[in-house]
């Protein structure tokens, strides 16, 4: 296996290394090539800091078309953490998929799961990985969410397409509606006061105000339900899908 300077291998590395992992770009093309881009991801840390609710559209759009109303742009990373992609959806799938194989193939060897900061440099090293692809247009960004049960806190870090991991304090979003969607969230006070059932409530209604201005998120009511996931002391979770569309018809 490729040693990346660090007490454990990187599955991703050796995967790359043995030509099972897709190509990278090389050399510059002029052809046009049509890809799925996957947006809008959200999240907020609430109950006091102990947990995270973090919300996607299922919408993936390519150039003004929209070409797929059931994606899905949230995935379990393991018990404790979740992952949302945005940009190139397959590029961001590849992420999720292998970051989650990367977590699994660790606590074998080592016998206890990674630490939050551990998860945070794992997912790094997988991004930067990608840089000469991203420099040549198709990029991918993911979020991670998950909770650090050394300081029994819920955390979140967004990430660059150089690997670069930013931790962020009560909300984070990613994708071509973040800037909207952020927008709403940072306009409710004390939200780390919230509670579970009032994230989902503000994570929904970011999605809406995001929808109605940017044509690449789709409503609480189109072709598909949002998805929600909740990580806390308990697990990271998906919402049931009945309690979002209650919720949904609510805000609507």
């Amino acid at each position: 296996m490729t040693n990346l300077g660090d007490p454990l291998t990187s599955l991703s590395a050796h995967l790359k290394a043995e030509g099972l992992l897709a190509p990278e770009l090389s050399g510059v093309s002029n052809a046009h090539v049509t890809v799925a881009e996957a947006t809008t991801i959200i999240s907020v840390r609430h109950t006091g800091g102990k947990a995270v609710t973090l919300a996607a559209d299922r919408r993936a759009s390519a150039g003004h078309r929209i070409v797929k109303d059931d994606m899905m742009k949230l995935f379990l990373a393991d018990s404790h953490s979740a992952i949302g992609i945005a940009g190139t959806a397959g590029l961001g799938i590849e992420f999720a998929r292998l970051f989650a194989l990367e977590l699994e193939h660790v606590e074998k060897i080592e016998g206890h799961a990674l630490s939050h900061e551990g998860k945070v440099r794992r997912l790094s090293i997988l991004v930067r990985a990608h840089l000469q692809l991203a420099l040549q247009g198709p990029a991918a960004v993911p979020l991670l969410a998950g909770f650090d049960e050394r300081l029994g806190l819920a955390r979140v870090h967004t990430f660059d397409a150089t690997g670069g991991s930013y931790e962020e304090g009560k909300t984070a979003a990613i994708g071509s509606g973040s800037d909207i969607a952020r927008a709403v969230l940072d306009a409710r006070r004390n939200i780390l006061d919230c509670d579970r059932e009032e994230a989902h409530r503000l994570t929904l209604q970011a999605l809406a105000s995001a929808s109605r201005r940017d044509s690449a998120t789709s409503g609480l009511l189109g072709e598909s339900l949002p998805v929600l996931v909740d990580v806390d002391a308990d697990g990271a979770r998906f919402e049931d899908e009945d309690r979002i569309l209650e919720l949904a018809k609510e805000l609507s």
